[in-house]
């Protein structure tokens, strides 16, 4: 009987002795694990803190380039209001110019006076006149397209015509005024008057309307070269004034 009771107190220490360390062992395993992953969760939660920051400083550089970029457009922009402006203001001051002196010619009845370099040659004189007066007349009607063929036909027949500067510096008018406004035949009449009769009257008027319409053109250094030769050969003339005003317009 002692050595059974012997054997069962045994048992039973050997029981409890396992029910009170069992569960303690697997909950230690358990919370190992669960610890584990925590562990090595820090390093890539750094991780994607540092990639985080780069994308920002990215965002920013970029936000940065595209300000510039804009502020480069910006001023892009006002140089082009600048020019057109400048060409606005010189097209309507070229229009009101034509029409002040087709007015003047119209109602004056203004006669102008042959050029006193032209040779006369074979000339009948009285053709000569009244070839160039009927070109006129369309131009005070405001026939521009009539006008500029009637000019034409003046210096192709009058090739030493009395009035061959005034011819250029009509048809260079005319040329630029019509529907279809031929600039560079307009700038040609005018250059002829310049480099053809550079005492006439007509010279300065013309070589003032052959800068402008350079700097309308965007040939701004031709512009400028033809504005101060302008002021220099022709300090008297009203056109210097206005060489000087277009030239601070156009940043001398």
């Amino acid at each position: 009987m002692r050595l059974l009771a012997g054997a069962l107190f045994s048992s039973l220490v050997l029981c409890a002795h396992a029910q009170g360390t069992g569960p303690l062992a697997v909950e230690d395993r358990s919370l190992s694990r669960q610890q584990a992953p925590v562990a090595s969760a820090s390093p890539s939660a750094g991780a994607s803190s540092s990639i985080s920051q780069d994308g920002l400083m990215m965002l920013m550089q970029q936000q940065q380039q595209f300000e510039e970029q804009i502020q480069q457009l910006n001023g892009q922009i006002e140089e082009l209001r600048h020019e057109l402006q400048i060409m606005k203001d010189a097209e309507r001051e070229r229009y009101l110019d034509l029409d002040t002196r087709i007015n003047t010619l119209a109602e004056q009845g203004k006669t102008e006076q042959p050029d006193e370099q032209a040779a006369g040659g074979d000339n009948d004189p009285e053709a000569d006149r009244a070839a160039y007066k009927a070109a006129k007349d369309n131009l005070v009607r405001r026939d521009f397209d009539a006008a500029a063929k009637a000019f034409e036909g003046y210096l192709k027949d009058f090739p030493n015509g009395q009035f061959r500067a005034h011819a250029h510096f009509w048809l260079g008018q005319v040329y630029s005024n019509q529907k279809t406004p031929q600039n560079d035949k307009a700038m040609a009449q005018f250059q002829a008057v310049v480099d053809d009769y550079p005492d006439h009257s007509k010279a300065p008027t013309s070589l003032y309307a052959l800068a402008t319409m350079q700097a309308r053109d965007g040939k701004v250094s031709e512009a400028k070269i033809n504005l101060h030769k302008l002021i220099k050969q022709y300090p008297d003339a009203s056109e210097a004034g206005k060489a000087k005003s277009l030239l601070d317009q156009l940043g001398s």
